[in-house]
C-alpha cells in the first residue's frame, strides 16, 4: 500500500472530551493495542511489515516502566476506514480488524492499557492523478472518512471503556515529495489539503476522548524555511523531512523510514503518558 499522496478536503470542528485514566492491575499481562493501517504495522519500502515500526517503538519505550506490557498489532496494509469496519484486505477470526479489537478489548478488559490508532490516509489514495484532482474519487474518500471514522473512536471506547489510554495520529505529507522532482506549486498546494484532513480527524478523535500525536508537525508539514538537504539542495525544511524519514522522494513510497517511525513514536510518547496513573496536559494540536 502506497501511503496517501494527496487527501481530499473536509472542514470539521469537533469539542474535546477529557479522560479517565486506567486503573493498573496487580498482576499478570497488561496490553499495548496497535490498530490502523500500514504505518501501524511498520511496513517499510521494500520490506513490507517490519518491527521497526512506531508501535514497536513506542512500546519499547512503555515496557521500560512496565514489564508486564504486550504489544498486540491488528493493523493491515492498505486498510480504509471501512476494510477497517466491515474487513475485505486482511483475514481476521472475527471478520474485520475493528470486530478484532472489540473482541481483544473485551476479553482483555481492565487489562489493555494502551490503544494506538492510525486510518483515513486510504481513504483518498490515488485521489490526484497525475497531479490533478479526481473530484469524484475524492468525494467518495470524504464520504467514507466522514460516515466511518466517528463509528470506529466510538466502537473503540465502547468496546475498551475508560481502562485504556486512547491515542491517534494524524498525517504527514508525502506530497511536499514533489518539490524535489519539479513540483514545486503541487507540493505548496497539497499543504492546506492535508491541513483539512488533519483538522477534520482531530476534531473526530477529540470528541472521542482520543489523545492526538501531532505527527504532521513533527515532521515541520509547514516550514519553509530553506536548509541543505543533500542530494537535493537547498530545499524548504519539511520538504528535507520528507525526504528523510520517508521513502517518497527516492522510491515514491511514502511510508516512513525507520528514522521517520521514530519520529512517529516520539509525538505519540510526547502525549501518552508512560505509565497508566500519570497524566499529560491535553493533546497536540493539529
Amino acid at each position: 500500500m502506497g501511503l496517501v499522496r494527496s487527501i481530499a478536503v473536509v472542514v470539521a470542528a469537533v469539542a474535546g472530551m477529557s479522560l479517565a485514566g486506567p486503573v493498573a492491575s496487580a498482576s499478570g499481562p497488561e496490553y499495548y493495542l496497535a490498530l490502523g493501517d500500514s504505518l501501524s504495522v511498520g511496513v517499510q519500502a521494500g520490506a513490507g511489515r517490519t518491527d521497526q515500526g512506531y508501535t514497536d517503538r513506542i512500546h519499547t519505550a512503555l515496557k521500560e516502566r512496565n514489564p508486564r506490557l504486550e504489544l498486540v498489532k491488528l493493523g493491515c496494509p492498505g486498510e480504509t476506514t471501512t476494510t477497517m469496519l466491515k474487513g475485505g484486505i486482511c483475514r481476521y477470526a472475527a471478520g474485520s480488524q475493528m470486530e478484532a479489537a472489540e473482541a481483544f478489548l473485551k476479553a482483555h478488559a481492565g487489562r489493555v492499557r494502551y490503544v494506538t490508532l492510525d486510518i483515513g490516509a486510504n481513504d483518498t489514495n490515488g485521489c490526484l492523478p497525475g497531479g490533478g484532482v479526481d473530484a469524484a474519487c475524492a468525494l467518495r474518500g470524504v464520504g467514507s472518512l466522514v460516515a466511518n471514522l466517528p463509528q470506529i473512536t466510538a466502537r473503540l471506547r465502547l468496546a475498551g471503556g475508560g481502562a485504556p489510554v486512547y491515542a491517534a495520529m494524524n498525517y504527514y505529507n508525502p506530497g511536499l515529495a514533489s518539490w524535489v522532482s519539479g513540483g514545486k506549486a503541487a507540493a505548496l498546494a497539497s499543504i492546506p489539503v492535508v491541513d483539512t484532513f488533519n483538522a477534520y480527524e482531530h476534531g473526530v478523535y477529540l470528541a472521542a476522548g482520543f489523545r492526538v500525536a501531532d505527527v504532521n508537525g513533527a515532521f515541520a508539514g509547514h516550514d519553509l524555511t530553506e536548509v541543505q538537504a543533500p542530494p537535493y539542495g537547498a530545499v524548504p525544511r519539511a520538504v528535507a523531512r520528507i525526504c528523510a524519514w520517508t521513502y517518497q522522494c527516492s522510491d515514491d513510497d511514502g511510508h516512513a523510514t525507520a528514522a521517520g517511525y521514530q519520529e512517529i513514536a516520539n509525538a505519540f510518547l510526547r502525549v501518552v503518558p508512560t505509565m497508566p496513573t500519570e497524566r499529560t496536559g491535553g493533546s497536540a494540536a493539529a
